[in-house]
């Protein structure tokens, strides 16, 4: 009894030195690890939870947030090694089709931690039915095929398209489109096409998924009795100019379609119509000329009834060399006299052909430049000069001339 006496007297003196221990602690703790408040500027993402499959958001605010979090330095720096141990969420558990705005639910996974602020605070969301509907597909011819050509047969691999989405979104489509342009098609083709929602307006609607969301078409195109597709042949007359090379003849358009009220002159008649003569007389460079048509009887093109003939004709080139041209002095100073050695350079030079068929010793200038210079000896490169721009100078030999400038 005197026992509990004393140990109820005791009881305040042990209590007050419990809690100033704890306080020690703490402080202790503290001072080496500090609280710090600190923005996380990288975005966390938010995460839909309990939302109801008969519903679509259809507007969110943000798909992410920024939090601010108050801990001690060493939660913090573990926190931004790993910063997915950070989450937030959004709860639509119970949420019917509407408007709401809701507080991003944030979760930490290491203790302690305190959520200063969420940027931002709420999230405006809008919920909406999930609707469907099934709509034929709706082929879009654009452009026109070539004249004397028409369609056959075409085929969809899909007839109809199943479309889900928003109901305000599935309500607006009112036909599933595909469009393929058939200009200048002559045989079938088979392509897959992108299907597309469209409104009232020809406006694409997002937001609707469509299954499938592609479609294979196949067109099939036949020519009509009496027409045929038929090649250009260029004619040519003369000879281009001697010194030149042709560097190619090139028609536009390379193919033409023709016709006959008779089927079989198509039929019968070569697979080329033969352009009239090309005069190719003494041409030195490229041209263009728009030349007519050799037509069989009873045969007429469709369309154009010229074509144009895109002729190139070049230089041919080569080579040659000049041997020993002399070198001439320019700008020496007054009072001095220079020692060329050698005295005479060769000079390769290359160029059509034609031209350097009349090239010598005077159609080439080399000077050495002594401007400046005094007294010494010097090694200089020599400036090579034609008199034809077309010619070009692949080497000179030597590279280089001693001089030597004396009194």
């Amino acid at each position: 009894m005197d026992l509990f006496r004393k140990f109820v007297k005791l009881l305040p003196t042990l209590l007050t030195a419990l809690v100033l221990a704890i306080i020690v602690w703490v402080s202790s703790v503290t001072a080496s690890d500090p609280n710090q408040t600190i923005t996380y500027e990288a975005p966390i993402q938010l995460e839909i939870l309990g939302q109801n499959p008969d519903l679509v958001i259809t507007r969110q605010q943000t798909e992410a947030v920024k939090v601010t979090l108050k801990a001690p330095r060493s939660v913090h720096t573990r926190l931004n090694n790993d910063l997915s141990l950070i989450t937030a969420s959004l709860n639509l558990s119970g949420l019917e089709a509407g408007e709401y705005s809701l507080a991003p639910d944030i979760q930490v996974a290491l203790k302690p931690v305190e959520v200063v602020e969420v940027s931002p605070a709420m999230i405006d969301i809008s919920l909406e039915k999930v609707a469907s509907k099934t709509l034929a597909i709706n082929l879009i011819q654009t452009g026109s095929l070539p004249v004397g050509y028409q369609t056959r047969k075409i085929t969809l691999s899909q007839k109809e398209v199943q479309l889900v989405g928003p109901v305000s979104a599935v309500e607006t489509v009112v036909e599933v489109a595909a469009t393929i342009n058939v200009s200048e098609l002559t045989s079938n083709i088979s392509r897959t096409l992108d299907l597309k929602p469209l409104n009232a307006a020809g406006v694409v609607v997002e937001g609707v998924v469509l299954s499938p969301n592609r479609v294979e078409v196949k067109i099939d195109v036949e020519q009509l009795v009496g027409y045929r597709n038929v090649f250009v042949k260029i004619v040519t007359s003369g000879s281009i100019a001697q010194g030149y090379h042709l560097t190619g003849i090139v028609v536009n358009p390379p193919t033409l379609t023709v016709y006959a009220s008779n089927p079989d002159l198509v039929l019968n008649m070569p697979a080329y119509i033969e352009t009239e003569p090309v005069n190719l007389n003494g041409a030195q460079q490229s041209f263009e000329t728009r030349v007519g048509l050799h037509l069989p009887e009873g045969i007429v093109v469709i369309g154009e009834q010229s074509v144009l003939v895109s002729v190139g004709v070049e230089a041919i080139y080569n080579s040659t060399q000049i041997i020993g041209v002399p070198v001439a002095i320019i700008n020496l100073s007054k009072g001095l006299q220079a020692k060329l050695s050698p005295l005479t350079v060769d000079v390769y030079i290359s160029g059509p052909m034609n031209l350097l068929e009349n090239i010598g010793t005077s159609s080439v200038h080399v000077s050495l430049d002594l401007s400046g210079l005094t007294e010494g000896t010097y090694q200089l490169v020599p400036k090579v000069e034609l008199n034809r721009p077309e010619l070009r100078i692949d080497s000179t030999l030597p590279g280089l001339i001693e001089v030597i400038i004396t009194r």
